[in-house]
């Protein structure tokens, strides 16, 4: 079963390739399958990365940085899904992806608008309903793989999202959205970053360079965790020191997903 759906895999590269003229014997520059799920994976961060740095310029917090967060993010959102829909690995999943296509073009255009409370509010449910399309794509593309390393890639690269989720509704209560559902999908956002970060520190298949690097994210998140033990007392906010926490634990967990998706393209030869 598992070597049908690779090969099949490795067939759709190989009928695109034909179909845009391109000779056979570049079918192999096409991205692995390991790839293909860290680009899936990333277009969850980015969702969040998104509607975090248009909350950030509405709070004046760092506007500088982030504006350039909000312009790279929405570039590279645009550069993946081209990406996704070229070498989606079946039709059931570029369906699904057209209809991530669908729910961007509406996003996109919120954030490059002028910055509002209104619009925020509703920019935080757009983006909500984006990151469960794209959670979609990437369960979708783990059970297609069939192998274990499929999903801790998956997990991995959960991680940044979820340091970008954190950051995320912490700035929203910041700026003014103070409900319920930001105070509790912020603490959830906090639970699950930890479980998870847990999780990966205990796979078995973790190479040393991993394990290191993963150790020092533990050290990150335990500093980070200062800063919001007291989210969401008004008086003792620390959104700027979020951000640049939050910043740095993404940066991290971005380089461990690539080794595990290395990993995982190994697996699949």
């Amino acid at each position: 079963m598992q070597n049908n759906a690779i090969r099949q895999f490795f067939l759709t590269i190989a009928l695109m390739c034909t179909l845009a003229g391109l000779p056979i014997g570049q079918v192999h520059a096409g991205p692995g399958i390991g790839t293909i799920l860290d680009k899936a994976g990333q277009q969850r961060m980015l969702s969040q990365r998104i509607v975090k740095a248009y909350l950030m310029l509405a709070s004046d917090i760092n506007p500088v940085k982030a504006q350039k967060q909000l312009d790279s993010s929405i570039g590279k959102f645009e550069q993946n899904l081209t990406e996704l829909l070229t070498f989606a690995p079946n039709n059931e999943i570029k369906k699904e992806l057209e209809r991530v296509e669908d729910l961007w073009m509406q996003l996109r255009i919120t954030a490059l608008s002028k910055v509002d409370k209104r619009t925020a509010t509703k920019f935080l449910q757009d983006g909500e309903v984006l990151l469960q399309q794209s959670q979609n794509i990437v369960d979708k593309i783990t059970a297609f793989a069939g192998i274990k390393g499929a999903k801790t890639v998956g997990i991995s690269g959960r991680q940044r999202m979820l340091s970008q989720r954190i950051a995320k509704y912490y700035i929203a209560y910041y700026f003014g959205l103070r409900t319920p559902h930001v105070v509790n999908s912020f603490n959830k956002a906090v639970q699950e970053y930890e479980s998870a970060l847990k999780k990966l520190m205990k796979y078995k298949g973790n190479t040393s360079d991993i394990r290191t690097k993963l150790k020092r994210v533990n050290s990150q998140w335990t500093f980070s965790k200062v800063g919001m033990k007291n989210f969401p007392n008004e008086g003792e906010l620390v959104p700027f020191i979020i951000s640049v926490t939050t910043e740095s634990m993404l940066v991290k967990m971005h380089e461990i997903t690539g080794l595990y998706a290395k990993l995982l393209n190994r697996k699949m030869k």
